[in-house]
C-alpha cells in the first residue's frame, strides 16, 4: 500500500524547533499548537478578524482572567 506524506499548514513538527529543550514545555506546546491551528485557519483563507476571537477564548481556558 503507498502512502502519501503531506505536510499539512500547523503541523506540530513545523512549529516546534527539534532539538531546543524548551523551559517551559507546557507553554511552548501550547503556544505551538495555537500557532498551527491559525495556520491552519489562515489556509482555509479565514481573516485575522475571525481567528483572533477564537484565540482568546481558547486561551482563556490556560489563564483565566
Amino acid at each position: 500500500m503507498y502512502q502519501r506524506n503531506v505536510v499539512l499548514a500547523g503541523s506540530a513538527h513545523l512549529e516546534l524547533v527539534s532539538g531546543v529543550v524548551q523551559l517551559r514545555p507546557e507553554d511552548a506546546m501550547f503556544d505551538a499548537m495555537l500557532r498551527g491551528w491559525r495556520a491552519q485557519q489562515k489556509s482555509r483563507g479565514l481573516r485575522d478578524e475571525t481567528i483572533d476571537p477564537r484565540e482568546r477564548l481558547v486561551r482563556r481556558f490556560l489563564w483565566p482572567a
